[in-house]
């Protein structure tokens, strides 16, 4: 973005606000401001809806895609872990969706290898928002940056330490139907 247009960084975290100051600055980056938000239900989305070109969603996982440099993570998890998380995920994601004006695009990212995180999260993701189309990574990869894709890159962006070399992440992208009626802020908080 060149320091044109206007970032604003999300969390419900204080210190991951903190990181994401210093990880800007440090970088040149400007143009962008910190919420802290209460919850995904925070009245700022609710203030916020319907404004935004693009909103990228780092949802909050089990961390799966870094286990190979990291591998006594795995010990942290438990099996109840991967609901909660995959419920938080999907309240993330619905509130997320409230920010994208119409021709926007919703963009859904993890460090996981799960498709209980991944692939069906986006399924359940779709059933509820029908306004939202699929775009393909690989598609909006060549619309934006152009030149060869990426290894591990079609409808759905999915690396892992096998087939790329990489953590394992997955991303996919959505666009808010243009004709999407207004968004309903009926009973936010």
């Amino acid at each position: 973005m060149a320091n044109k247009g206007h970032v604003d960084a999300c969390d419900v975290e204080a210190r991951r606000i903190e990181g994401a100051v210093k990880r800007l600055r440090r970088a040149g980056v400007f143009n962008a401001s910190m919420q802290l938000l209460k919850s995904e239900r925070d009245a700022w989305v609710k203030h916020h809806a319907g404004r935004y070109d693009r909103v990228l969603v780092d949802a909050p996982c089990t961390g799966t895609g870094t286990w190979r440099r990291n591998p006594d993570a795995r010990w942290n998890l438990a099996p109840n872990d991967i609901v909660e998380l995959t419920e938080k995920q999907a309240r993330i994601l619905d509130s997320a969706a409230r920010l994208v004006k119409p021709g926007g695009r919703l963009v859904y990212v993890t460090c996981s290898l799960l498709a209980a995180e991944n692939e069906r999260q986006v399924d359940a993701f779709q059933e509820r928002h029908e306004d939202f189309i699929p775009r393909s990574v690989d598609n909006v990869w060549n619309e934006t940056i152009g030149g060869a894709k990426p290894p591990g890159v079609g409808a759905l962006a999915r690396l892992t330490p096998a087939s790329t070399g990489t953590d394992g992440f997955f991303v996919a992208i959505f666009e808010k139907s243009p004709a999407a009626a207004p968004v309903s802020i009926a009973g936010a908080k």
